[in-house]
This record gives C-alpha cells, structure tokens and sequence, in this order.
C-alpha cells in the first residue's frame, strides 16, 4: 500500500491527493473512522482539506437511524450505494443507485434501516448543472465478452466512469489510458497488475500506467478515467 503519512492533527489534510503517484490500499487495511455525526464513520481513500473537503473519495457508512446535518457540495458528489438504503429530500436510493449531485447541491442525508455509500467529494466539473440519477439493478448492462458486463455511468469530455461485472475466469488484456484511471472494488476479488484485491480497495494510476486485471471469483469494479483534479 502506498499512502501519505500524517500526525493526528493533520489527519486527512493532505491524504493520497498526488495524482503522479500510484496508490493502492487494499480492503480492510484502513479502519472506518468516527465524522462529526453520530452513527456516521468513514474509511478515507484520499483528502484534500478537513471537514469541508476540497477533493475526498471514501466509503461511508451509516448506522441505522442516522443523518447528518444540512450541508452543501461547493464541488458537487458523485456516490455509490453499495448497501442499505440512503435517504435524503431527492428520494430513497437503495443498494445499486448511483447519483450525481451537482456543484452548489445542498442536502440532509440520513438513513432508516442502516447504508453504505462510496462516495467522491469535488470532482464534478461544473458544467453539470443537473442531478443525475441510475439504478443499475434496472439498466441496460453492456456484454464486452462472455466474462465481461459494463455500465456506463457518466461518460463526457472529462471522464468515462463505469461498472463492470467480471465473471470467476475473466483475464484482461494489457489497457493504457492517457488520463489518471481509479478503480474500487465494490465485490468479490480481482487481481490487478499481479496484486489481488478484496472488496473495498481502491487504487489509482497515474496516466498512461499498463493495467492488467483477472479474477478467479467474479467481481465488481468500478472504473473511473480521468480522475482529475477539482474541477469547479
């Protein structure tokens, strides 16, 4: 695992946000660490300021019962709900959801039954003005092979940000792409660039890094291509 080191006092001030250098952190090799809110613990992947995050990408986890207070998205939200159900005044999103809140969003998300979300913090360029909204339990998935399902997500001149369903077997070719590329493993395990990787890890490669990846369990990844700098 590759990571910055802090001191408590600067925990998360400076995490992960050098975009020249690979990071891989491993599921389960951080701990999910208390937020301000009651019944609302984070694991931190990367962080560009404190609480209010110039730059963040995390998972999130809420117990059941809790919320967090009325805040705003200056660089907008892009998240996943990996788990239960999360709630705000936009609807219900349950496991399988991804939403895009944009820049200036404000929302007071809490949950009943308990959820998890992975979440990025100001990386929604600005000329999104419009939230967006897709159950992928209900999408038209894309077959690549017999091993290999995609979903598209958000796909612009910025970024191409994915799912994709590997079945037990699959083996990539060698990829390169010319913009930073990030992946988290949402489930099951993969091999990526000869480490294997169990759900929630997350890594990111600096431009034009070769990538391999293969799994023999079947796994669920997600894909981002172009994960630049804030882009408001």
């Amino acid at each position: 695992m590759t990571t910055d080191t802090k001191t408590a006092s600067q925990e998360y001030i400076e995490w992960n946000v050098d975009l020249s250098a690979p990071i891989s952190i491993k599921g389960g090799s951080l701990p999910f660490s208390d937020t301000p809110m009651v019944g609302v613990k984070r694991m931190m992947f990367e962080r560009r300021g404190d609480e209010i995050a110039r730059r963040a990408t995390s998972c999130v986890r809420y117990a059941p019962g809790s919320s967090f207070k009325p805040h705003s998205h200056p660089g907008g939200e892009e998240y996943v709900v990996l788990e239960g159900t999360f709630s705000d005044q936009n609807g219900d999103f349950t496991k399988g959801w991804y939403v895009r809140n944009p820049v200036g969003s404000t929302h007071a998300p809490f949950t009943k039954e308990g959820c998890e979300i992975f979440v990025k913090l100001s990386q929604v360029p600005s000329t999104e003005p419009d939230y967006f909204y897709l159950n992928t339990n209900e999408a038209d998935w894309t077959s690549v092979s017999e091993l290999h399902k995609t979903l598209s997500l958000w796909d612009s001149d910025l970024e191409e940000t994915s799912l994709n369903q590997l079945k037990a077997g699959y083996q990539s070719t060698e990829e390169t792409f010319d913009k930073v590329v990030e992946y988290f493993v949402l489930s099951g395990s993969a091999t990526i660039n000869g480490t294997q990787y169990e759900h929630h890890s997350w890594m990111r490669f600096p431009a034009n890094t070769p990538v391999t990846i293969a799994t023999n369990s079947g796994a669920m990844i997600y894909r981002k291509i172009g994960a630049g700098e804030v882009r408001v």
